[in-house]
Parts: structure tokens; C-alpha cells; sequence
């Protein structure tokens, strides 16, 4: 026969073990909806912003491009008139200072040259006959002397250059400019946030994220030349103006009470 003591012992501690698993399960519940409200209130009371900073300097290199335009009774002759006068004009850049990595072929172009229709004649059967062939040869010559811009444009013409390109100016190493437009709008967007919270009359508190959508590079174009016979005793005169790096900064702030 069983004890009555010991089996009445045993199910009061059945009933306290069972008591004891079931407080857990029942308090994490009503501690997490406890600290959701604190969270979401922490998340809310943030402030975004938006910071914009640039930076400018001279620029150091040119890249020139420029072509040659020959024309002829075959397209094969077009093209190797065009070649003859490219090349006196790849050998004068080399004479400049240019180097291999300094010059580079952009486009070599052939193109039909048509007889115009006669407009003294009305009969709608005049055909487009094809009377000779234009070829052009584009180079580009990246300049890293700034101050020698003028002569290779002068000495290009000089060796047949007829079509003009563009002058485009830039940095060889622009990360220095870079971090500086960077910077520039990190204290931007710093200085946002703090002029809100001041408005807003609430303590600014300490910056939650920060990341960078994109940068920009805005850099001075020129057109080429007026063609060097203008100027042919002066030099072109090239002005090189600044280049604008910029930077965009998005910002998260908390902010207190």
C-alpha cells in the first residue's frame, strides 16, 4: 500500500516544477511588449538629413582631341591621305614630350562623297552618284603639362589637323579632392542637423548612420580652338579654369528630450 505522506510530497513537487517552467513562458511575452513601446519611441525620435559639400582646384593634365580630314577619288585613297598627315601629326606630339600611353586613336572614318541632284533638271530619276570619299582619323592626346596646351594645339594644326575636337581639363590625382568635398559635406550635414534640433527646441543627439548615395565630378570643358591660323603668331590661348568635386552625405541623428 502506498504512502500517503510520500505521494502527496511528491505531488506538490510536481506542481511547483511545473509552476516554476510556466513563469518564464509567461513573463518574456510581457517583457518584450514592455520594451517594444521604448524601442519604437527611440526609433521616432531621430532626425535625417542631407549634406553637400565641393571642392575645387586647378587642374594638372588636358586631354586634346582632334582630326584629320582627307578626301579622295577611292575610299582607299581618302584613308591613306588621312594616314600620311595623322602620322606628321602623331610624330610632332611625340616631339612635344607625349608618350605612348599619351596618345591614343579615337575613330578612323570613311564616308562617301555624293554629286548633288541638279536642280536645273525636273526629272525625279537623277541618281546619287558616288564621286570620291572623305576619310577622317581622330586622335587624343592627353597633355600633362598644362602650360604646353597652346603648342600642341598649335603644332597640330601646323601638321594638318583641319577638324577640331575639344579641350578637356583634369586631375591626375583627385582623391585629395574627393575627401575634401566629402568632409565639406559631412560639416554640412552636421550643421543641418543642429540648426533643426535648435528649431525644433530638442537636445541633438549622436549620429546614428551615415552613407554616401554619390559623388560627383563636374570638370571644365573648352571648346578646342578657333582654328590656330587666328592665332597662329600668338599661340591659342588656353585658359584652364578650376574643376568642382562634389560629394552627397545622407544622415541619421537621435535626438533627445
Amino acid at each position: 500500500m502506498p504512502d500517503p505522506i510520500r505521494t502527496n510530497r511528491s505531488k506538490a513537487l510536481t506542481v511547483a516544477m511545473a509552476l516554476a517552467l510556466s513563469l518564464p513562458a509567461t513573463a518574456l511575452p510581457q517583457t518584450a511588449l514592455a520594451q517594444e513601446p521604448a524601442a519604437r519611441e527611440a526609433r521616432e525620435r531621430t532626425i535625417s538629413v542631407s549634406g553637400h559639400g565641393e571642392a575645387r582646384a586647378r587642374p594638372d593634365e588636358a586631354v586634346l582631341t582632334f582630326s584629320v580630314l582627307a578626301q579622295g577619288d577611292s575610299a582607299k585613297a581618302a584613308v591613306d591621305a588621312a594616314s600620311e598627315s595623322m602620322r606628321g601629326v602623331i610624330s610632332a606630339m611625340r616631339e612635344l614630350g607625349a608618350g605612348d600611353r599619351d596618345l591614343q586613336t579615337a575613330t578612323i572614318q570613311i564616308r562617301p562623297r555624293y554629286r548633288q541632284p541638279d536642280p536645273t533638271r525636273q526629272d525625279a530619276g537623277q541618281s546619287m552618284e558616288i564621286v570620291g570619299y572623305d576619310a577622317s582619323n581622330t586622335l587624343v592626346v592627353t597633355v600633362r603639362d598644362i602650360a604646353k596646351v597652346g603648342e600642341f594645339l598649335d603644332k597640330a594644326v601646323a601638321e594638318g589637323v583641319n577638324e577640331g575636337g575639344d579641350v578637356r581639363f583634369q586631375i591626375s590625382d583627385d582623391e585629395a579632392l574627393l575627401s575634401e568635398a566629402r568632409r565639406n559635406a559631412v560639416a554640412d550635414g552636421k550643421a543641418k542637423a543642429a540648426l533643426y534640433a535648435e528649431a525644433a527646441g530638442v537636445p541633438l543627439g549622436d549620429l546614428v548612420s551615415i552613407s554616401e548615395p554619390s559623388s560627383g565630378y563636374r570638370p571644365v570643358e573648352a571648346p578646342m580652338m578657333r582654328m590656330a591660323a587666328e592665332s597662329a603668331d600668338a599661340g591659342v590661348p588656353i585658359e584652364a579654369g578650376e574643376l568642382t568635386r562634389s560629394a552627397a552625405i545622407e544622415m541619421v541623428f537621435s535626438l533627445g528630450r
